[in-house]
């Protein structure tokens, strides 16, 4: 088994997952591409610098704008919203495959609908879906179909609202388009491909799936270790002992490849495919801002392991309990994370867009412990900072960033 550093680790997960500003992906084109290569990313409605999907992409994408994936979901209908880690962003040519975790998914909805009172929501499936056909696209609001329920405090609040998840995740309802965060629902027949939706599931097994699920898992990360954390959240991968019969599967067939990375006791894992980016330097000298849920850091232990960088988004941590603030993006410089900062919200209109006055301020800086602060290095903040205002299409002030990133402390 090949023994890595640390640094051929880092190294390894910037370029995987294009953060290392090759320039190479670029608008609508590098969405796919990159799409092509994670086939998920994590949906997360928060919207205080971009909704997380659009903080994912604007640090990998070349002239990234938030219409890009929009259009891609609602317009070309080339990607989809569907539980998958948490609720994702997937290419529709994963619809056919997909069809087992639906399943599991309405399944643990019966479940939660019955613990919350709801279960009569199953009796309003048709009902709705009529509804849809004869009036067309319809958001949850305009639906009352059933009465209101007590479901507690996670709750749908109305029967035909826990109706209309419940199809949603069966696949019998799609997002027509989205109004700021809320659905808009249509039936997927008028949506996708005829061809998409009778398409037949190409895995004959259970164990068949889940062996190509945990290696599409594995490629959305590009390097993993077999420890719970959040990369492993959802159907069949959550399961330890079934994950751990996959890897060594995966392994022995070649279709992966087993690492030991130095200082550390725990097994790591690459697709076969991925193995020629393995020693390969970060060559640019580029600083990113990386998303809460980005898919670098969805396992916290294992950057923690590799990065020796701590982070909690601590959005649901009570105030005064934060040890930073409620909504903060790590700063990755070359292949290390140096920084994170609280960013304020950035002022929208009805539309959801940022309004014509609005300008990127930095509430709070906090430069990581060990991090020697060079020249190079606020250059390179500074440069990502002038392509973040102009994904957001705001304005900011170059002086006004240099004076806070020269004069923060570490923490």
């Amino acid at each position: 088994m090949t023994t890595i550093s640390k640094e051929t680790a880092r190294n390894f997960l910037v370029n995987y997952q294009n953060l290392n500003g090759n320039g190479k992906l670029n608008g609508r084109d590098g969405v796919v591409e990159y799409m092509q290569k994670v086939r998920c990313i994590q949906f997360d409605p928060l919207n205080v610098v971009g909704k997380n999907p659009d903080l994912v992409l604007q640090s990998r994408i070349k002239n990234y704008k938030p219409e890009l994936l929009f259009d891609l979901l609602y317009k070309e209908r080339a990607l989809y919203d569907a539980a998958d880690k948490m609720i994702s962003i997937i290419p529709l040519e994963d619809y056919p495959a997909m069809a087992r975790i639906r399943q599991k998914t309405v399944e643990q909805l019966k479940d939660i609908l019955t613990w919350r009172n709801s279960l009569a929501a199953l009796e309003l499936l048709d009902e709705i879906k009529a509804f849809i056909r004869e009036n067309g696209p319809q958001p949850a609001n305009k639906i009352n179909i059933g009465g209101n329920v007590d479901s507690g405090r996670w709750g749908h609040k109305k029967l035909s609202s826990a109706a209309l998840d419940y199809l949603y995740h069966s696949g019998v309802l799609g997002i027509s388009s989205k109004q700021k965060t809320h659905k808009v629902y249509d039936l997927s027949e008028n949506l996708f491909p005829k061809e998409i939706l009778t398409a037949t599931d190409p895995f004959i097994t259970d164990h068949d799936f889940a062996k190509w699920y945990l290696k599409r898992r594995i490629g959305a990360v590009g390097l993993v270790w077999n420890k719970n954390g959040g990369t492993w959240l959802g159907f069949y991968v959550s399961d330890s002992k079934l994950r751990t019969q996959l890897l060594r599967e995966l392994v022995d067939e070649g279709s992966l490849v087993e690492l030991k990375v130095e200082g550390s006791k725990e097994s790591f894992y690459i697709r076969k495919e991925d193995e020629d980016l393995l020693g390969k330097p970060v060559k640019n000298n580029i600083a990113q801002f990386i998303a809460p849920l980005d898919n670098l850091i969805w396992d916290r232990g294992l950057i923690e392991e590799i990065f020796n960088f701590a982070y909690t988004w601590e959005v649901y941590t009570p105030a005064a309990k934060r040890k930073f603030g409620y909504y903060v993006l790590p700063v990755l410089y070359k292949n290390q994370f140096i920084a994170r900062f609280e960013p304020e919200a950035i002022k929208r209109d009805k539309f959801d867009k940022a309004v014509a006055d609005s300008s990127l301020k930095i509430k709070n800086w906090w430069w990581e412990p060990g991090v020697t602060v060079t020249d190079e290095m606020v250059t390179a903040v500074t440069e990502a900072f002038k392509r973040f205002s102009e994904y957001l299409g705001v304005s900011f002030s170059e002086n006004e960033i240099v004076e806070i990133l020269t004069s923060a402390s570490k923490p």
